[in-house]
């Protein structure tokens, strides 16, 4: 198996899509085999983005009360969640939060609003001068996440400088009926489209551990290389009480690493952040998320989970010999 690995990871190597074959081969390493998986997932890390990975944060600017009935979702109004529910904050707020991103080391400041979309136009223009004050006032990309979008929402977003949209697809279209029934697989899609018509960038993930089966990760993974998104978010199930999967079992930390890597060998040129479920699922595991393959990932707080403090994630990059990237000013021109 040592010697397929190689052979499958010199066609990542020089970003030849590797076959669907290959993939449930590559997922199904196991023993000594999952080391060999990981050297060859950094190997390809290491040629696209160097020692170089990025480091995010979000703020839940609007939360709760969601209509929709995602299972794992702890902002849906379906489940009696016990999170502090929310309208749209302040400008000034969202703004703060960006300049204290920054300050932190963060690359960008994801802007997350509740619900299936931008309610109206009052809050849409509201989110708006936020994200030009951001652009204009720190040195930090402005990125967001609002659910499904309009051509029309996607180009005012655009134009008030928002960099990148995040909206993830979540699993594969033939298991999202399971896990979502209030709004389509189509939907989503429409929003990726929408936005890179606009001239967004696309973040666009999943998450993992909802009861979805290997295929249903390799599925997704070669959608989203179709879909050329720009960056790959991986999140695991944090299992929240209250919602359907509030009793589910965590991924084991070897599993989430075969992920990270299947995903590197598929998208070897993508951005793949490790986003929410990083502390719960992966444990004393979490540095090795890079050395699977990952370039990216998300510091401080998560949406309602908590994250680890901003400053343990930087010293354990530190620590691994890896550079933060920065946003410079030449970036925000």
């Amino acid at each position: 198996m040592h010697n397929r690995i190689e052979t499958i990871a010199q066609q990542s190597l020089q970003n030849n899509e590797i076959s669907h074959e290959d993939a449930i081969y590559l997922s199904q390493a196991g023993n000594d085999e999952v080391y060999d998986l990981f050297y060859w997932a950094n190997r390809i890390r290491l040629k696209y983005f160097g020692q170089t990975v990025k480091a995010c944060s979000i703020v839940s600017a609007k939360q709760g009360t969601c209509t929709e009935d995602c299972a794992f979702c702890s902002q849906s109004s379906y489940y009696p969640t016990a999170i502090e529910k929310y309208n749209l904050i302040e400008e000034n707020k969202i703004v703060d939060a960006a300049l204290y991103a920054e300050n932190t080391g963060a690359h960008s400041l994801g802007i997350v609003t509740s619900g299936y979309s931008i309610d109206n136009e009052n809050e849409l223009d509201r989110v708006c001068r936020a994200i030009s004050t951001i652009s204009r006032d720190a040195h930090i990309h402005p990125h967001g996440s609002f659910g499904v979008l309009t051509r029309e929402m996607a180009d005012a977003l655009a134009k008030s400088g928002l960099k990148r949209i995040n909206h993830n697809l979540e699993t594969s279209e033939r298991f999202f009926r399971n896990i979502c029934t209030t709004h389509t697989y189509a939907d989503r899609l429409n929003t990726i489209y929408a936005s890179k018509q606009a001239g967004l960038e696309i973040c666009c993930g999943a998450i993992f551990g909802i009861g979805e089966e290997t295929e249903d990760r390799i599925h997704l993974a070669f959608t989203l290389k179709k879909l050329d998104v720009d960056s790959v978010p991986l999140n695991f199930l944090h299992p929240i009480p209250g919602t359907p999967m509030g009793n589910r079992s965590v991924l084991t930390p070897m599993e989430i690493l075969k992920i990270i890597s299947l995903f590197r060998f598929i998208l070897p040129d993508k951005e793949i952040k490790i986003a929410g479920g990083r502390e719960k699922n992966l444990r004393s595991l979490q540095s090795w998320m890079f050395y699977a393959g990952a370039n990216s990932t998300m510091i401080g707080n998560y949406l309602t989970t908590k994250g680890k403090p901003g400053e343990e994630d930087l010293q354990m990059i530190k620590d691994l010999g890896l550079e933060l990237e920065r946003t410079s000013n030449d970036e925000m021109i």
